[in-house]
């Protein structure tokens, strides 16, 4: 065989390989460490603390919006205005991680969650996810909310554009589960 046609053949087998083996499967440790890590993002935003949930956010979404202190203030006034509307999470629950996909030199998951909410007299359930991005063998996660990402597909190629084309996004939906009675 031809050195050269061998070593084409070789270098597309190892392009390949890099690229698998950063998607698969999470361990069970991983697993259980990812889903209390997003319980605990989960948990700052409950609790109205938006510099631990800045600092979780993936550096992609703060490129997107212009910069660290463009996506600070947006993240603080949307809090503002959510406070002010009478957003009161009363339950957050986390569901089973998908397996890993590549994207570049990261690998990304999604985490379901579904949340239950108030606001002006209603009671709402959200089923949801939540991107989760980390370096390739590493194990600090950063996080995308996923809540907008049926609506508008493609902002995840744009804020991940190396993510394997395969991709598919979990569903979301909202349920009204009840209306309080106005007195």
């Amino acid at each position: 065989m031809d050195r050269r046609l061998l070593c084409w053949m070789l270098a597309l087998f190892c392009t390949f390989a890099a690229a698998l083996t950063h998607a698969g499967e999470l361990t069970p440790a991983e697993t259980d460490a990812l889903q209390k890590d997003v319980q605990s993002l989960l948990s700052t935003f409950a609790r109205g603390d938006t510099d631990a949930m800045i600092a979780r956010t993936h550096p992609s979404v703060k490129r997107f919006a212009g910069g660290d202190a463009a996506y600070a203030k947006a993240a603080r006034d949307a809090m503002k205005t959510l406070d002010d509307i009478g957003v009161k999470v009363i339950s957050d629950d986390v569901g089973e991680p998908t397996r890993t996909y590549a994207a570049g030199d990261e690998e990304v998951c999604f985490v379901p969650r579904t949340t239950v909410f108030t606001v002006d007299a209603q009671t709402v359930r959200s089923h949801a996810f939540m991107v989760a991005i980390r370096p390739v063998g590493g194990t600090q996660w950063r996080y995308i909310d996923g809540a907008a990402m049926q609506a508008m597909p493609e902002l995840l190629r744009q804020l991940l554009p190396d993510l394997q084309p395969d991709v598919q996004l979990p569903p979301v939906s909202v349920e009204q589960l009840q209306v309080a009675p106005r007195t």
